[in-house]
């Protein structure tokens, strides 16, 4: 798998995990303390984000962090 395929793909968890919080993209940035462009870059998998920025991600949508890189699903 290339890098950008597993960072779209990082992404697309992230959406489904948001989503199945019914939160929206401008909602979970206000609980990230980050602009809802920074979120959706990283929704996109146009930027490779910071292992501690998806922990952050993964705390707030009480997520374990492996669950963000299960492609099986």
């Amino acid at each position: 798998m290339n890098d950008e395929i597993f960072l779209k793909k990082i992404g697309e968890n992230i959406v489904k995990y948001r989503k199945a919080k019914g939160l929206k993209q401008i909602d979970l940035a206000i609980k990230l303390n980050m602009e809802d462009s920074a979120l959706r870059r990283i929704e996109k998998g146009r930027i490779n984000s910071s292992v501690l920025k998806l922990k952050k991600i993964c705390g707030e949508l009480n997520i374990d962090i492996k669950e963000l890189f299960d492609f099986t699903r």
